[in-house]
């Protein structure tokens, strides 16, 4: 009679160590599932509560439409001097990086048609800021207001199609 005892309670332990491991296994499953379950929604919720998350992302979204035609160029700026990756630009919105290399103080301001159209802010040597400006075709000058910077060269012209 001693064997039955043995028999029934080494069972239950199988059956435990059974679930247990297989409890484990749907514990891992469950876990790398529910990250890319996460993964997966935690862009739509920022998507939907952010107008600038999807600017990178969703390019298709109709919300961010406005937003993902903007375009961004880098203008370095020297003592004296300014320069563009490219001087022609095709038409639409510009976030315009402005990133003041040199050992003076600069701004940068665009004009169409001797009419300032958008300036940046004064850096000061080392520093960068921004301005963003719509680009409708044609001839722009980008120019540093500082001073007397334009005239000692810090112009450049930019055609725009």
């Amino acid at each position: 009679m001693s064997r039955t005892p043995h028999r029934i309670a080494g069972r239950p332990r199988r059956i435990a160590a059974a679930a247990l491991l297989t409890g484990a296994l749907a514990a891992v499953s469950a876990c790398s599932g529910g990250m890319d379950d996460t993964d997966a929604a935690a862009p739509s919720s920022a998507e939907s509560s952010s107008s600038a998350a999807p600017s990178s992302s969703a390019a298709p979204s109709s919300s961010a439409g406005a937003e993902s035609g903007v375009q961004t160029i880098t203008a370095t700026e020297d003592d004296f001097s300014i320069a563009l990756e490219s001087q022609e630009l095709t038409a639409g919105s510009y976030e315009i990086e402005v990133v003041n290399e040199g050992g003076a103080t600069h701004d940068l301001v665009v004009e169409l048609d001797g009419e300032d159209v958008a300036a940046s802010d004064t850096i000061g040597p080392g520093e960068s800021t921004t301005v963003t400006v719509d680009l409708e075709p044609g001839e722009y000058v980008f120019y540093c207001s500082i001073g007397a910077h334009r005239s000692m060269g810090m112009e450049l012209t930019v055609q725009v199609s």
